[in-house]
């Protein structure tokens, strides 16, 4: 067995004690490796029941939505090009609970890989506060009739307060007055402007 195979499988059984989900890019972004962590937070988190073997082999932007696929993909990109730890905080809640993650993208030693490790950062349990999902959704439905849900974080804008809110009431439900757009701080992370910036 070669030192570099050797050095390879000990990063991938040191990256099976951990509790969130982890990965391994190689210098196309392709994943070379996930954890278990990776099935239990996809189901978590409804972004996928996909085992580990099955995303072995697949470029990893093809699981963030489209619209986010260029900025991480940039990101791990120049993690791995000027050999530079990149982190990075975003929400992941589901109907019942808020969460946050912190990832952290850290290139390997040998410069041909990218470990990618994302750790719970707090999580709170999630409750109507006494009113009926129905209440929420007239507080959250623009003029026109529709209820516009941030494509990025997932939280709804609430037009009389000018705000954004996580709304557990609508995450897996199928609405038709749903549409998609992007809040002032996801726009701000996200946006092309602020990629370009970075470059």
């Amino acid at each position: 067995m070669s030192p570099s195979l050797t050095s390879r499988e000990n990063l991938y059984a040191a990256l099976e004690s951990e509790h969130g989900s982890a990965y391994v890019l190689g210098p196309d972004l392709v994943i070379e490796y996930v954890n278990e962590g990776w099935q239990r937070f996809g189901l978590g988190s409804g972004a996928h029941d996909r085992a580990p073997s099955e995303c072995v082999g697949r470029a990893v932007t093809r699981f963030f939505e489209p619209r986010l696929r260029e900025f991480f993909g940039t990101r791990f990109l120049r993690a791995l090009q000027r050999n530079e730890p990149w982190s990075h905080i975003y929400d992941c809640s589901s109907p019942g609970e808020y969460r946050k993650f912190s990832m952290r993208a850290v290139p390997t030693a040998q410069r041909d890989a990218l470990v990618v490790i994302h750790s719970l950062v707090i999580e709170a349990n999630l409750a109507l506060s006494g009113q009926r999902p129905a209440d929420h959704l007239a507080n959250h439905t623009d003029a026109r009739g529709l209820v516009v849900q941030c494509s990025a974080c997932g939280r709804v804008h609430q037009p009389s307060a000018s705000s954004w809110n996580w709304a557990p009431w609508l995450v897996g439900s199928d609405r038709a007055n749903v549409s998609h757009g992007i809040c002032p701080t996801c726009d701000f992370n996200y946006g092309r402007d602020d990629a370009r910036s970075m470059r």
